[in-house]
């Protein structure tokens, strides 16, 4: 069956452990023992962190007799990963995908190509939504108590919730895809179309975190049973799993299933016209003629990032949410400022300073910054371009060090100026906290330019797959936290004995240190490990 040949195909394609990690990691037991233990700390974070939190939850509403409203919680937080997901990649996987022009051609019906990609595009999805949901799931089952009838029904419901988003945001993302086509610019708008997106998410998850509770779920708790009250696909799922009701799942399903195959069938030929539109270049009239420019060679590279950045969306919106963040959050805390703090206080805990609650949040900011963890991956097939220049290795990967620093420590800067303003901090006191977040970005940069040498991924389909599905990625992420958990221990010990500013002085000088090691290592191994690269 051709849909079947096209699935294994797509899924080789998309899930091979050398297509994911980047690398065969089976000749080299030292990378897989690196990348097991990066797996156990990423779950250990996230049990301990986002599980601990629902854990909590549950107990709460278990004593409430209200338990059924952790199903709500799996039911909205399914939907909104899923329209996140969508929004990035849809566009990328069922409208403008790369291997059009190879199956095009072939005597394969447009139909089942799009039902071969829109089915492993919503395996793509139930993997992160497996991740999010399975703490929640295990608090309600928990607390409520397990029988193997209501687990299998409460799996159906789950593969059934993300069916609708997917169709609507996939319409949306068509329709993006349509209207920045005719445009030369249709990254950047892309991009903006993207970062508000991510904005009014984020103002809205602010919005519902005013409780006062001592969890920070609370405060979403009314607003999940209204919308379950007037959307009733969620008050069919918690009745199907929290009392067994047959007659729900079933209408769960029928307005889930069949919808999603009228999709298929729907968006055939509006897939296939932008598919073609894709493929045409819209150029400027008029143009200027081009001026050939003289720039010194790191100058060069640097400009080289920053135009890379900026041309491809998914790359610019997950890199530059973290600056984003922070220019939101200090702006927002001058007109603000007592419902900034409570909210801060809510998510990184009462009874700490302002000073180090500020710290954490933007060093947070500062470590979601990770282009220097797969600007080198992104490189893909043009990779051998950079090999054959007449530029040493370790020239070009501090280029992409420097730009992740500057891409962070301005808007970091002026950030915590801001939050100075806000809440009257002192002098001596922000200059060492611009100092420790300084340290903190070349830190972070320096380890992620190690990780891109050893991890590199030049083999995607997608730039998607290197920017958010890479282990370059996943470790920079994880790794950014451990560093600042390295800091959070330096402190805690450090500051009954001295001066917040002593400590913080210390803290800079520890983060810079390290930063000189992974320096050091990534400048006298670049050179042997691109020989070895291969694109």
């Amino acid at each position: 069956m051709i849909y079947l040949r096209l699935v294994k195909v797509f899924f080789k394609e998309n899930f091979s452990l050398r297509r994911l990690i980047g690398t065969d990691i089976s000749k080299n037991k030292k990378k897989a023992f690196l990348l097991g233990l990066l797996i156990i700390y990423a779950l250990g974070v996230f049990v301990f962190s986002f599980g601990y939190l629902f854990f909590d939850l549950g107990k709460v509403l278990d004593a409430m007799n209200m338990l059924w409203m952790l199903l709500m919680f799996v039911f909205l937080y399914a939907s909104a990963i899923s329209v996140m997901f969508v929004l990035l990649r849809a566009n990328g996987y069922l409208f403008r995908y790369k291997d059009y022009p190879i199956l095009a051609p072939l005597p394969i019906p447009l139909r089942t190509v799009l039902f071969a990609k829109t089915t492993v595009m919503m395996v793509m999805v139930y993997f992160p939504l497996a991740i999010m949901c399975a703490p929640i799931a295990f608090s309600y089952f928990y607390f409520f108590g397990f029988d193997i009838l209501r687990f299998i029904v409460f799996l159906i419901g789950f593969l059934l919730i993300p069916l609708v988003p997917v169709i609507i945001f996939s319409f949306i993302s068509l329709l993006i895809a349509r209207m920045t086509a005719r445009f030369r610019r249709s990254n950047l708008l892309n991009i903006i179309l993207m970062i508000a997106v991510f904005i009014g998410a984020m103002l809205f998850s602010f919005s519902l975190s005013f409780s006062g509770e001592d969890n920070p779920l609370l405060g979403q708790q009314d607003f999940i049973r209204a919308l379950g009250e007037i959307y009733l696909p969620m008050q069919w799922f918690v009745d199907a799993v929290h009392h067994l009701n047959i007659v729900s799942l079933l209408l769960l399903a029928a307005t889930h299933l069949l919808p999603m195959l009228g999709f298929i069938v729907l968006i055939q030929k509006m897939a296939h016209k932008t598919n073609q539109k894709s493929m045409t270049v819209v150029t400027r009239k008029n143009a200027r003629k081009a001026v050939s420019q003289v720039r010194p060679v790191f100058e060069s590279l640097i400009i080289k990032e920053v135009r890379k950045f900026f041309s491809v969306p998914i790359y610019a919106v997950n890199c530059g949410f973290g600056p984003i963040l922070m220019i939101i959050l200090s702006v927002a805390s001058l007109f603000y400022k007592s419902r900034v703090q409570s909210f801060l206080e809510t998510y990184i805990g009462a009874g700490i300073s302002i000073e180090i609650i500020l710290l954490i949040v933007i060093a947070f900011s500062t470590s979601m910054v990770y282009t220097s963890a797969v600007s080198l991956s992104l490189e893909g097939k043009n990779f051998w371009i950079i090999k054959s220049m007449p530029i040493p290795p370790a020239l070009v990967m501090n280029a992409k060090m420097a730009f992740n620093v500057l891409l962070t420590v301005p808007v970091a800067i002026v950030s915590l100026i801001l939050f100075m303003i806000s809440f009257s901090l002192g002098s001596l006191t922000v200059l060492m906290m611009i100092l420790v977040l300084i340290t903190i970005s070349l830190l972070t940069s320096a380890f992620d330019s190690f990780i891109n040498l050893h991890f590199p991924k030049f083999e995607f389909m997608n730039d998607t797959e290197v920017v958010k599905q890479s282990v370059g990625a996943l470790i920079a992420i994880f790794g950014g936290f451990g560093f600042i958990a390295i800091d959070g221990v330096i402190f805690y010990f450090l500051n009954q004995v001295i001066s917040l500013e002593l400590t913080l002085l210390v803290i800079s000088m520890a983060n810079l240190v390290l930063f000189g090691l992974f320096f050091l290592i990534v400048n006298n191994t670049a050179e042997s490990l691109f020989r070895k690269m291969k694109a």
